[in-house]
């Protein structure tokens, strides 16, 4: 028998539960509506969240002991790399010893105790508490939002004592210039702390929007990125890899498809590599193997089989090519300050935004043993040099300095 949890019927449910009987018989309609009529336009449920009331942090700091830390979270999608930072995060602050609770927008199917599970399976043994985004939070030091719709939700909450934003992209350069964009680009203007991937996030937040940020930098994951183990192709033939996303424009998957059907005609006996993108989704110009998407825990086999791999960011990089780094990958991106606060001439191959750039970088690493061996070690040493444990201490001791700057802390020194 199918728990009543996991049913449509318990969605259902849910829906008259926040709604109430009128608005909830009319959102089932439009769901019905949407499912037999193509021109059907309605505004996303989210949206709604753009018009809630700004409540302004009203608590006072605790002033010793463990944090406590909510974050509110648009959902939850497994295998990206934002959701693998954030519960890195809630790790280390819960070794830390500090209090963590993820609030979820929308439905948590199954439950709570579900969620929570395939959250300690997918990502990290965390311990946190999970529950859906209600009106009334438990109070807390700091409340995180974790996406812009996060940010209105956390706008709208005052029982907290600061109000901080871990932005690890400028979600609003996702859109075309129009709502959405501005939807985003507004929550840099709500007064929060931010919590940021890399110094180019916080410089562009501090320089436009005025905002008070302290930045974290990247790492990897020791246990699944290392230059020694097995290949998932043990041929020893030459191998380029694409980083292939189709479907998020920031990674660039046009122009490394044309520079690759350049690649392909200078160096055919290169082998073309493409992850991220299944075999029948895509028609390319040019002979590839694709290997999908692939689970966290093949991947470093996958990158120990390639020599080089490439790898486009527009807005802030990927965690990627320090992985791809630590498993003796040489990485080529583009050049720009979104990819140079990390990447430099040293680690990596960098080339203009341009498909003959591209291809012409990629040519002249395969072109060279040598230089792709100093690419290689260069980059090695960069990705040993980096510590995860390190940099989220940075973001816990963000968070701390709002007790050090209480008013309250001077009255019991």
């Amino acid at each position: 028998m199918t728990d009543l949890k996991d049913s449509r019927l318990a969605e259902v449910v849910q829906l008259f539960q926040r709604k109430g009987l009128r608005r909830g018989l009319a959102a089932v309609g439009s769901k019905i509506a949407r499912r037999f009529s193509r021109n059907f336009v309605q505004l996303p449920e989210y949206l709604e969240g753009t018009l809630a009331e700004e409540a302004p942090a009203q608590l006072k700091p605790s002033t010793s002991g463990p944090l406590r830390i909510n974050w509110i979270l648009p959902g939850i999608a497994f295998g990206h790399g934002g959701f693998i930072n954030i519960f890195r995060t809630i790790q280390q602050l819960e070794i830390s010893g500090h209090e963590n609770r993820v609030y979820l927008s929308g439905n948590l199917r199954g439950g709570s105790a579900a969620v929570k599970e395939r959250i300690r399976k997918a990502y990290f043994p965390i311990t946190v508490e999970v529950e859906p985004l209600r009106p009334k939070i438990r109070d807390c030091d700091a409340l995180i939002a974790t996406a812009w719709p996060t940010a209105y939700a956390a706008r709208s909450i005052g029982n907290t004592a600061a109000k901080f934003y871990f932005v690890q992209d400028l979600e609003y350069m996702f859109y075309a210039p129009g709502s959405f964009y501005e939807f985003a680009r507004q929550t840099y203007h709500f007064g929060f702390r931010g919590l940021t991937a890399g110094p180019w996030i916080a410089d562009l937040l501090r320089r436009e929007f005025n905002m008070e940020c302290s930045s974290f930098g990247f790492s990897y994951d020791r246990d699944l990125y290392a230059d020694t183990g097995p290949h998932l192709f043990p041929d020893g033939k030459r191998r380029l890899l694409f980083y292939a996303r189709p479907e998020t424009e920031r990674r660039g998957f046009e122009l490394g498809a044309l520079a690759l059907a350049l690649v392909a005609k200078r160096l055919p006996g290169v082998e073309i590599v493409l992850a991220g993108v299944p075999a029948r989704s895509v028609d390319l110009p040019f002979p590839a193997t694709c290997v999908g998407v692939l689970p966290l825990s093949r991947l470093g086999a996958l990158y120990r089989s390639c020599d080089v791999a490439l790898v486009l960011s527009h807005t802030n990089i990927s965690l990627l090519p320090l992985e791809l780094m630590a498993c003796g990958c040489a990485v080529i991106s583009n050049h720009g300050p979104n990819v140079d606060w990390l990447l430099s001439r040293e680690t990596a191959q960098l080339a203009e935004a341009n498909p003959r750039s591209i291809a012409e970088a990629i040519a002249e690493l395969f072109g060279s043993d040598q230089l792709r061996g100093q690419k290689i070690e260069a980059g090695l040493a960069l990705a040993r040099s980096t510590d995860w444990t390190k940099e989220i201490q940075t973001i816990e001791s963000a968070i701390l300095r709002t007790r050090e700057n209480s008013p309250r802390l001077h009255q019991y020194a």
